[in-house]
């Protein structure tokens, strides 16, 4: 089995109130996630297989009355509890922050779960233990480079870290359940 991508998880969310055809993926994820995720057309249709294979989703053909047979998924219940196993796990990279934490903080709200103040915690746990790695780097380093790096890592972690206390707490205590 392939391992499971950011995506998968996307995919299983928006599958979890009810039963989608392709189409109508791709219009909500374009609609509710606008610039936080994109997925091709060609790559949806590819994992929604490889998902069914896995057993994530399954799907059956519905007929239209002008138009071809549409195939319309839904989420079985190894893909909901892979869902919210991920969900409910923090990312492990600062680079993923961006992106796949944000959508996590999206289904905690739109799926009206519970522990998104949880996720938000144990967020903030993981990236400072991240920032007292960065911060026992040896400091004044001959290269020049290195301590550039260094500092660039230490900046961003502090501006993530507030935002994390200061903006996705608030957002996770609105609308936890």
């Amino acid at each position: 089995m392939k391992p499971r991508t950011p995506t998968d998880f996307v995919i299983l969310g928006t599958l979890i109130p009810g039963e989608r055809h392709g189409y109508e993926i791709m219009r909500f994820l374009e609609s509710a996630l606008e610039g936080a995720w994109r997925v091709s057309t060609s790559q949806l249709y590819v994992l929604l297989k490889r998902m069914e294979q896995e057993g994530l989703v399954v799907s059956r053909s519905e007929a239209q009355d002008i138009r071809p047979s549409k195939r319309v998924f839904h989420v079985t219940p190894l893909g909901r509890d892979a869902f919210e196993a991920w969900v409910n796990r923090p990312v492990p990279h600062v680079r993923d922050l961006r992106m796949e934490f944000i959508c996590k903080l999206f289904f905690f709200r739109h799926l009206s779960l519970p522990g998104a103040m949880k996720l938000v915690l144990a967020q903030i746990d993981a990236i400072e233990a991240l920032q007292e790695r960065i911060r026992k780097h040896p400091k004044g380093e001959k290269d020049a480079f290195l301590n550039l790096l260094y500092g660039f890592k230490a900046r961003n972690i502090e501006c993530l870290l507030r935002w994390l206390k200061e903006e996705a707490a608030t957002f996770a205590d609105k609308y936890s359940s």
